[in-house]
Parts: C-alpha cells; structure tokens; sequence
C-alpha cells in the first residue's frame, strides 16, 4: 500500500462521513468536482487515480459530507497547541507552516447559517483564513502534492500534504460558550480523573449541561464570576421557571461556577495518531 492510500484511510479513520466530496482543480482553476462513498474514496483504484490527477498538475481537495464538519484553513503554528484544547480529529500541513485542521462537533447544527456562524467564530478565534471559513469549504487530501506554483521547490517538486495527526472524536466545543466539558463527580480525585467524552453530555441535552458547558468556556476564557454570573443570568434558558426564588438562582450558578472551575484544566492532544517520523 502506498503512503498516499494510507493517508488517505488515515484522513477517512478520524472523520468516518458516509460521503466525500473531492475537487480537482487545474492549474487554471478549472475544477472537476466527484463525490464518493466512504468505501468509494477508499479504494485503491480511486486512490491512484486522484494520484494520476495529481501528477498532471491538478490540486486535490476534499471534504466530509456534514455540517458537523468544521475547517479552520491556513493556521500557524504558534496556535496549533490553542487549536490542539478543542480536540480537533486532523491536522495537517498543507504546505510548509502551513496547516489546516479539521473539528467534528458533537452535534450537527440544524441550519446552514448556524454552521457557518461557528465556523466564523472558530476562524477569528485561531486566525484561520476567513474565506475558508463556511461548511461546505474543501480542505486538502493527505498524501498528495500542492501544486501551487509559489511552493515549487528548487528540485522542481512540490511538498506533499502531510497528515501528522488523526483521532475519530467530537470537539471540546460549544457555540455558545467555547469548551465543553462533561460533569466530574465532586468526589473524585482530579489527579486520577479522566474527563468523560463529550457525547455523554450532548445526549443528555439538559440545559443544566448545557450552562455547565458554558461556563466551563468562559472560565477557560478567563471570565471572572460575576461576569459569568451575568452571562448565565442574560442567557440560560427559562432560569426563573427552572430555579424559581432569588436564592435558588444565586446558589444555582454559584454551585455551577465552582464545579466548572473545579474540572477545567487544559485539554491536551491526548492519544491521537502521530504521523511516524521518517527513518
């Protein structure tokens, strides 16, 4: 197998969409669009004649079918280990420094504009390329060259699209307040405690999960309590049906505060795929 098809399957591991959608664009920018099934893209055949494409000059991109796919294009480096906290499932080099990183969140959004309003979000956050930031936006495909002319190297070549690392896992995200985190019993010891994966919450869609992961957002954003106190007050969901009296509200957001800063300690890459290095 070659390490092109490996990077390939690799790529399709961490996603695991039912359909991709690949664009061959020529050196003048003429594309070809193709869609293929997951059992599609994998195979060798298809493999080898996008490799074929590739080596006539054409450029290959592609993207998983889904708005729960988000793109953040064109990162530097110095954001990568920001970028590496909300669990992204690839991160590629697209071209010498230059990288692109792919999140899968836990739920789909219902609405195109909501998807690209997060995608929008994400970009301005990480200084990802704007223009890149909308849900239908193709990526490149691992294991091929870019063949823009600016990155020809002095051999004549061109770099290839290196995929360094890969995990199937949804994103530590939250629209609407960044990280999401799931609850830790208070009686467990943080030394030894391994955060539980996000879906757990997502499934349980409680609005008290909802404010927790919130708030575990602001507080990794570096909100104070009563600026998290207010946000809660302004924007949880019917807190004077659910909570009633003053008091309750009160002691409600103050045992939310203190859980959420209790659990949020950075998030690291975890046991994601490294690409090995060459030997």
């Amino acid at each position: 197998m070659s390490q092109t098809h490996t990077a390939v399957l690799n790529y399709c591991s961490a996603l695991q969409a039912d359909q991709y959608h690949v664009r061959l664009v020529n050196p003048d920018g003429i594309a070809i669009p193709v869609t293929y099934s997951a059992e599609q893209i994998a195979r060798s055949e298809t493999v080898n004649y996008l490799r074929g494409r590739n080596a006539e000059g054409f450029n290959v991109y592609a993207r998983p079918l889904g708005w729960q796919y988000i793109l953040l294009d064109d990162l530097c480096r110095d954001v990568l280990t920001d970028v590496a906290k909300l669990r992204p499932c690839l991160l590629l080099e697209t071209s010498p420094a230059n990288y692109q990183a792919w999140l899968m969140l836990p739920d789909v959004p219902p609405h195109r504009d909501e998807a690209k309003a997060i995608c929008r979000e994400l970009a301005q956050r990480f200084g990802a390329d704007l223009a890149s930031a909308d849900p239908d936006h193709v990526g490149r495909l691992p294991g091929f060259t870019n063949r823009k002319p600016k990155y020809r190297q002095t051999n004549g070549l061109f770099p290839f699209v290196k995929l360094h690392r890969w995990a199937h896992r949804p994103a530590d995200f939250y629209p609407g307040g960044g990280a999401m985190c799931s609850i830790i019993d208070a009686e467990t010891d943080r030394s030894s405690a391994t955060v539980p994966t996000v879906r757990s919450m997502t499934q349980a869609k409680t609005t008290s999960n909802q404010d927790f992961g919130v708030t575990c957002g602001l507080v990794r954003c570096g909100k104070t309590d009563d600026e998290i106190r207010q946000h809660l007050l302004n924007t949880s969901p019917n807190l004077r049906e659910r909570k009633g009296k003053d008091e309750r509200i009160d002691k409600y957001i103050k045992t939310t505060i203190y859980n959420a800063r209790k659990v949020t300690v950075p998030n690291h890459v975890g046991a994601w795929q490294k690409r090995p290095k060459p030997t």
